[in-house]
């Protein structure tokens, strides 16, 4: 049997695709990932130490980018929407809870809150990694629910467009914003993924996209060739390990010939054009 041929044949075995998504967990990779350490281009060097969660590591020039006096502000809205017991309507267009794909039709926004935010440690890192991608940039986020990450990236100084599919949930996101002093930082939409990335223009291009609705394998292929071209750098995934069609989706992304460098770091996929770079794919611990 070929080296290919056994690939393949490993690739088929169930306990195998099971590891491969569990290993991407944001638990599991930190202990079998690759350190920052043992990068060695320069580039995917810096973005680790970025990305980590000791600040002794990070660039020096991201901690000199932030904003604390907005970081206080969006925590303390962020406290506020856990413990609101307000009720929204909600309109599900993509693949509903993680463990039943039930679609709600209501749902108290503490509750909204505890399943969807981006813990606060992961938004402030991702942010602290864009400020090594570029001190501002383009960035398009598909999911807004809440608005909590939009904000944190708009207070980063990047330029900001959001997608969401619940008219109810936009609001809310939208009254925080205002609240923050960022909806002028801040661009949203309220529709359909697949409708609204068909009526793009051309011309229409993003440093970096943000896929973070729509947990469906074959919505996630779709949406991220579709949005290919419109890409300068990055496509970022959230949820990759959410179920085993979205691992799926991850893996058959790795394998795409525009996405030369490819990592996951806390569930996260990270696909890079890097047109310089030699061709890898790894996990960030």
């Amino acid at each position: 049997m070929t080296h290919q041929q056994a690939s393949l044949a490993r690739s088929s075995w169930p306990w195998h695709d099971a590891w491969l998504r569990l290993r991407d967990t944001a638990v599991v990779a930190s202990w079998v990932g690759t350190s920052w350490r043992k990068l060695h281009s320069p580039t995917l060097f810096e973005w680790g130490r970025a990305l980590q969660s000791n600040p002794r590591h990070w660039p020096h020039a991201v901690v000199q980018g932030a904003e604390p006096t907005s970081e206080r502000a969006i925590a303390l809205w962020r406290r506020e929407l856990s413990q609101s017991r307000e009720v929204l309507t909600r309109r599900d267009l993509g693949a509903g809870q993680r463990a039943s794909g039930q679609k709600k039709t209501s749902m108290v926004v503490k509750e909204l809150a505890t399943q969807s935010l981006t813990p606060a440690s992961d938004a402030q890192a991702m942010c602290r990694w864009l400020r090594c991608v570029a001190p501002q940039g383009r960035f398009l986020e598909l999911g807004t629910s809440l608005g909590v990450m939009a904000a944190h990236v708009a207070a980063t100084g990047w330029e900001v467009k959001t997608w969401e599919g619940c008219p109810d949930t936009l609001g809310w996101a939208q009254k925080g914003w205002e609240s923050l002093g960022l909806a002028n930082r801040i661009q949203a939409q309220c529709g359909d993924f697949m409708e609204l990335v068909r009526d793009l223009g051309e011309e229409e291009r993003w440093d970096v996209v943000y896929l973070d609705g729509f947990h469906e394998e074959h919505a996630t292929l779709y949406l991220a060739d579709a949005l290919s071209s419109h890409i300068s750098q990055v496509l970022v995934i959230d949820d990759i390990s959410w179920s085993s069609g979205m691992h799926r989706a991850w893996r058959t992304l790795q394998e795409r010939p525009e996405w030369r460098v490819s990592f996951s770091w806390r569930g996260r996929g990270f696909l890079l054009k890097a047109p310089h770079m030699e061709r890898q794919r790894f996990q960030l611990s």
